[in-house]
C-alpha cells in the first residue's frame, strides 16, 4: 500500500471518529437534559448533632410568637426537651434538673453572668446581632469550662459581607436595629442596639392596687471583624447593657430600687490551616454588677455585689486531637448588707475576693469501625484563692455512631464548678450574687451519664430524637432566707445557706418535622431533681425549687405563601415547688413568718398557648414584616408564687400571684434592607 493511500485511510479513520465523538457528546447531552435531581429542603430552624446539641438559626425569632414586640432566643429555648418552662416573673434557665448557677451562657465563649431583661421575658442578647445559637444540655468532653450544667453560646458573624445591611424592629415595649458596614473586602463592622420606653408609654398601667413598677433597660453591641488573610480571622467584640428600676408597695410602705448591667469586651483570633488545623485564641473581660436597695418604714438596706473577670483561653483542634485551656483572673465581691433603722445591728460587710481559676483539657478521637468513633479526654482545673487552692481532675469518654440516618451516642463525664449562684429571689431582679469557693464552701462536683439518638425518617423529613441522664450533685446550696430576714436578723452569708447533695435523672423525647410549609416539634420531658440537705430543720431530700417532672412543649411553623406566615406554642408544665407559709404575725410592726416543710406544697400545672400571624412583603430591596401575637391565649391564669398582703381591716391573706393580664397582644413592625 501506496503511503498516499495510507494517508487517505487515516484522514478518513480520523475523520469518521471525531463523528462518533460527536454524536456521542451529543448523546450525553441529550441523556444529561433528561436528569432530574430532586431533594427536600431542611427548611427548620432547628438542627440536631450526633451528641445531642443543637444549633437554632436566628432567623426563626421573626415568625415566633412576640412578647411586646420581642421574641427571645433565651426565653424561647425552654419550648425544648429537658429546658424547663419559666413562669412570668421568674429567670433563669434549667437544662436537665440543674440550677441555673450550673450553665455556661457566652456570647462566642465569652460568659455573661446575668442575661436576664424585664422579669426573665427578655435577654441580653438581642437576635439581630448574632446568626445562630448553639446549645448542649449536658457536659461534653470537649470544654474547658468548669460548669456542671449545660452550654447556651450566642455565635457572632464569621465572615465578611459583601453589601451593607440594616436591620430594625419596633415593638410595644423596645425597639431594636442593627447596621452591617463592610468597609472593604477584609474588614466590616457590625453594630446593634436595643432601648425600651415603657416608663414612658405604660406607667400609669404599671399600677395594680398599691403596687407602681418603673424600669427600663437598654443593649448596645459592636462586632468588628478584620480579615488579613485566607486563614487568619481577628474579632473584636464589645456589649454593655444596663437595667434600670423601682418598685413600690403600699401595703409594707416599701420601696426598691436598683441598677445592674454587664460589660464585655472580647479579642477572638482564628487561624485555620487546612482542613486538619484551627487554633482559637481569645483575651476577654467581662463584668457583672447591682445595686439594690429597699427600704421599708424607718428601714432602709443596700445590698450591692458584683463579679469581675479578666481571662485568656486557647483551643488547638489538629487532626484527632482536640485540645484547650483557660487562664481567668476572679474579682468577687459577695452581697453585702448596709442597713440602718432595723433591729439588725449587724451590717454583715462580706469582703470582697480576688481568685484565681485555670483549666487544661485535651480529648483524643479514635476511629473504631465504619461510623463509629470514640472521644477519651482529661479536664484539669486548679483555682486558688489567697493561700487556699483547690483541684480538680475530670475524665470523660465519649462513642459516637454516625450513618447519617442514625445518630447515637453515650457519655460519661465528670466536672468542678468553683463558683456558686444564689439569693432569695430568680425573679431578674439583682437579687442573686455570685460568690467564690473556700474552706467552708466546697467546690461543685458532679458525675454525669447521658445517651442520645436521633433517627431520621420519611427521606430526612422527619427527625425523631430521644435522650437520657443521669447526675449525682455534690457539694450543693440553696439560699434558705427571705427579704424579711434582713429586717430581724444579724446578717450572715453562711447561716443563710443550706449545705447537700442533689440528684437530677430524666427522659426527653422530640418529633421534629424538618421540611414543608409546616415545620415544628412536639416534646415530652420528664425529669427528677431532688436535693438533699442535713441541717437541723431541713433534713431529707427535697425537690429542687425549680423542678417541673412533667413537661409538654409543641412548636408549629406554617408558611401559607410567601406573604403570610402562623405559628404557635403550646406548654404544659407541672407546677413548681415552694414552702408553704404556716401561720404569721406581728411584733414591733415586724411581719415574722413561720414556714412549713421545706418546697412540700406544689403550684397548679402551668398552661399556656401563644399564636402569632406575620405577614412579610417585598417592596425594590425593602424587605418588610408585620408580626400579630397572642400571649397566653386561652387566658389561662397561671400560679406563679405565693404572697403575703396585708388587708386594710389589720389582717393578712395568703394568695397566689398571677400574671398581671391574662392575654397580652403583641404588635411589631420590621424592616431589612
Amino acid at each position: 500500500m501506496s503511503l498516499f493511500r495510507i494517508t487517505i485511510i487515516t484522514v478518513l479513520l480520523y475523520a469518521s471518529s471525531l463523528h462518533a465523538i460527536a454524536q456521542v457528546e451529543e448523546a450525553w447531552n441529550i441523556s444529561l437534559d433528561s436528569v432530574t435531581i430532586k431533594g427536600f429542603r431542611h427548611t427548620s430552624g432547628i438542627k440536631t448533632n450526633a451528641d445531642g446539641s443543637l444549633k437554632w438559626n436566628m432567623e426563626m425569632m421573626d415568625v415566633l410568637p412576640k412578647i411586646l414586640g420581642n421574641a427571645d432566643p433565651i426565653h424561647y429555648i425552654q419550648m425544648l426537651p429537658g429546658i424547663q418552662t419559666n413562669n412570668e416573673y421568674r429567670s433563669g434557665t434549667n437544662m436537665n434538673g440543674c440550677d441555673n448557677q450550673h450553665n455556661l451562657i457566652s456570647i462566642e465563649g465569652v460568659p455573661i453572668y446575668n442575661v436576664n431583661h424585664l422579669l426573665g421575658f427578655f435577654s441580653t442578647f438581642n437576635p439581630i446581632h448574632y446568626p445562630s445559637m448553639t446549645l448542649s444540655k449536658c457536659i461534653t468532653p470537649s470544654t474547658t469550662t468548669n460548669h456542671l450544667g449545660g452550654e447556651i453560646n450566642l455565635q457572632l458573624p464569621d465572615t465578611i459581607a459583601k453589601a451593607a445591611k440594616t436591620n430594625f424592629s419596633l415593638g410595644l415595649v423596645s425597639s431594636q436595629g442593627s447596621i452591617l458596614l463592610p468597609f472593604n473586602e477584609k474588614l466590616s463592622l457590625t453594630l446593634s442596639g436595643r432601648g425600651s420606653y415603657i416608663n414612658l408609654l405604660y406607667s400609669r398601667w404599671l399600677k395594680a392596687e398599691d403596687q407602681q413598677v418603673n424600669y427600663s433597660f437598654y443593649d448596645t453591641n459592636a462586632t468588628l471583624i478584620f480579615q488579613p488573610s485566607s486563614h487568619n480571622t481577628f474579632t473584636f467584640d464589645f456589649y454593655h447593657g444596663k437595667d434600670m428600676g423601682s418598685f413600690e408597695q403600699g401595703s409594707y410602705l416599701a420601696k426598691m430600687r436598683a441598677g445592674w448591667g454587664n460589660n464585655m469586651a472580647a479579642i477572638h483570633w482564628r487561624h485555620k490551616n487546612g482542613s486538619n488545623r484551627e487554633n482559637k485564641s481569645c483575651l476577654y473581660f467581662t463584668s457583672y454588677h447591682n445595686q439594690f436597695r429597699l427600704s421599708m418604714q424607718e428601714m432602709t438596706f443596700e445590698l450591692p455585689s458584683s463579679i469581675t473577670d479578666i481571662a485568656f483561653q486557647n483551643r488547638l483542634k489538629w487532626n484527632r486531637i482536640d485540645g484547650g485551656m483557660e487562664f481567668i483572673a476572679h474579682n468577687i465581691h459577695p452581697q453585702s448588707l448596709k442597713q440602718s433603722g432595723s433591729y439588725n445591728v449587724t451590717s454583715g460587710n462580706t469582703p470582697p475576693t480576688h481568685s484565681k481559676e485555670t483549666s487544661i483539657y485535651i480529648n483524643y478521637a479514635i476511629p473504631i469501625v465504619k461510623n463509629i468513633h470514640a472521644k477519651g479526654g482529661i479536664h484539669g482545673s486548679m483555682y486558688l484563692q489567697d493561700k487556699d487552692s483547690q483541684f480538680g481532675l475530670d475524665p470523660s469518654v465519649a462513642l459516637n455512631y454516625d450513618n447519617l440516618t442514625t445518630q447515637l451516642s453515650l457519655c460519661f463525664a465528670t466536672r468542678h464548678q468553683y463558683l456558686f449562684q444564689t439569693g432569695f429571689s430568680n425573679m431578674g431582679l439583682p437579687t442573686e450574687f455570685w460568690f467564690s469557693s473556700n474552706k467552708q464552701h466546697y467546690p461543685q462536683y458532679t458525675k454525669e451519664v447521658n445517651a442520645n439518638a436521633n433517627m431520621y425518617l420519611f427521606k430526612r423529613r422527619w427527625m425523631v430524637s430521644a435522650s437520657l441522664f443521669f447526675m449525682k450533685l455534690y457539694h450543693q446550696m440553696e439560699y434558705k432566707g427571705s427579704v424579711l430576714d434582713f429586717a430581724n436578723t444579724i446578717y450572715d452569708l453562711d447561716r443563710s445557706l443550706l449545705h447537700g447533695n442533689g440528684k437530677n435523672f430524666g427522659f426527653n423525647l422530640m418529633l421534629n418535622k424538618c421540611t414543608g410549609k409546616l415545620t415544628g416539634w412536639v416534646s415530652y420531658a420528664y425529669t427528677y431533681a431532688h436535693r438533699q440537705f442535713n441541717e437541723i430543720d431541713h433534713q431529707g431530700s427535697y425537690p429542687a425549687s425549680h423542678e417541673r417532672p412533667h413537661e409538654v412543649n409543641a412548636v408549629m411553623n406554617y408558611k401559607h405563601n410567601r406573604h403570610w406566615l402562623f405559628c404557635g406554642t403550646f406548654v404544659y408544665a407541672s407546677g413548681l415547688p415552694y414552702t408553704k407559709a404556716q401561720s404569721l404575725y406581728l411584733i414591733n410592726n415586724n411581719i415574722i413568718i413561720e414556714y412549713g416543710e421545706h418546697n412540700a406544697d406544689r403550684l397548679n400545672p402551668y398552661i399556656r398557648l401563644d399564636i402569632s400571624a406575620s405577614y412579610q412583603w417585598k417592596r425594590k430591596s425593602w424587605e418588610n414584616g408585620i408580626n400579630f401575637s397572642l400571649y397566653n391565649t386561652m387566658s389561662h391564669k397561671n400560679e406563679l408564687f405565693y404572697y403575703i398582703k396585708s388587708q386594710k381591716d389589720g389582717t393578712f391573706a395568703y394568695r397566689p400571684v398571677t400574671f398581671i393580664l391574662n392575654v397580652l397582644p403583641s404588635i411589631s413592625y420590621s424592616r431589612k434592607f
